[in-house]
């Protein structure tokens, strides 16, 4: 998030996995812009690597963001968290938060990213002009449980709002590239100079999310290690069905690792391996603790790594 200087002006760039049902062809940047009481919108300028600004329109509706002041700390992406709660404080007085039932929830409602974590919460309790306490805590949703240990103090905090929220790149009819830079300026009505904000681009929304519920159990003096994958095509619960693939076929890349030393790779079209008896023979690894990396290769990128300890 960047303050303007000499303007209301602020503007957030975002890179999220998906957050609505299907395929992402492209990475997701979006720009969100605010302002104080009386703010209605800004040009919006995709800036090159030479410093030309290229026009794309206007922002949308006022997003409503801030930031977190409080660090959360490890959380859990399988249990609502009614230990502890996040205090917020947003841009201006006049931007409201408010709570909502299981039913919106399940329809997405009170979706906000903290960092790099997408978190819903239940309860939205007013404790100052522009403060508020969020209880009800879901955590690490779509994909995003690796970022809940990452948290550090006065991080931004945006509230997801589809209608608020601009996709810069697409606006331009580019795809853009995971690791490039992208810069986005602003420049509202009462801004003496545009605010910019940049960072470099994600693949949030192509990468496959990391397989869950690893086991390891024993078969025929050697190990069979099973996951359940997820899809980024989808995060609904569709009973007595699964998840589609959401990509062109199914692979998934095994790493057996002793410390840091990599003792065998391997892949894999289903979600199961057998470390049998002969690759322990083979490797030496029998009695020895060990870890397994399981991640889904994805048609566009690698996904996050999931790993389960044992002992061989």
């Amino acid at each position: 998030q960047v303050d303007a200087p000499h303007g209301v002006t602020r503007l957030m760039l975002a890179a999220l996995p998906p957050i609505r049902d299907g395929v992402a062809s492209a990475p997701l940047l979006v720009a969100a812009a605010s302002g104080g009481a009386g703010w209605r919108s800004a040009a919006l300028f995709v800036m090159s690597e030479s410093g030309e600004a290229m026009p794309i329109g206007r922002s949308a509706l006022r997003a409503v963001m801030g930031v977190a002041d409080d660090i959360l700390p490890q959380g859990s992406a399988t249990l609502v968290d009614r230990r502890h709660s996040l205090r917020v404080t947003l841009l201006a007085d006049d931007m409201m938060l408010g709570g909502a039932d299981e039913a919106a929830l399940g329809q997405g409602r009170n979706l906000c990213l903290v960092g790099g974590e997408l978190i819903q919460f239940e309860h939205a309790e007013r404790i100052g002009a522009d403060r508020y306490r969020l209880s009800g805590l879901r955590r690490g949703l779509r994909g995003t449980e690796w970022a809940m240990a990452g948290h550090g103090p006065s991080e931004p905090f945006l509230l997801i709002e589809e209608d608020r929220l601009v996709e810069p790149l697409a606006a331009m009819g580019r795809v853009g590239e995971p690791g490039a830079m992208a810069r986005v300026a602003a420049l509202g009505l009462g801004d003496v100079a545009p605010v910019e904000a940049a960072m470099t681009i994600e693949g949030a929304a192509i990468v496959p999310p990391s397989p869950v519920h690893l086991t390891v159990r024993g078969e025929g003096g050697g190990w069979r290690i099973g996951w359940i994958r997820r899809s980024r095509a989808g995060w609904r619960w569709n009973s007595g069905g699964d998840v589609p693939l959401g990509e062109e076929v199914e692979r998934y890349a095994i790493r057996l690792l002793d410390g840091g030393a990599v003792v065998r790779s391997a892949e894999s079209g289903v979600p199961q391996w057998t470390y049998d008896a002969a690759m322990v023979a083979a490797d030496g690894t029998a009695g020895r603790s060990l870890v397994v990396e399981v991640r889904q290769m994805g048609t566009l990128a690698p996904g996050r790594v999931a790993a389960i300890d044992f002992v061989a």
